[in-house]
């Protein structure tokens, strides 16, 4: 069973400037600039994993 997502007022807000954004951006180079969007969020999505693991135990 998967945890049905909420989001706040101003994550939809923040959706809705990105799909306008999107929008305006010509067809042809749509893709382009999803793909750099995607990538930004996995590396913010990486530094979160990142910033919240324990420090590795060095070995001696």
């Amino acid at each position: 069973m998967t945890k049905e997502r909420r989001y706040t007022a101003e994550q939809l807000s923040d959706a809705n400037k990105m799909a306008k954004m999107l929008a305006s951006i010509p067809e042809e180079k749509r893709s382009l600039v999803v793909m750099m969007t995607n990538s930004f969020m996995a590396g913010m999505e990486a530094q979160r994993t990142i910033d919240t693991k324990e420090p590795a135990m060095a070995m001696a």
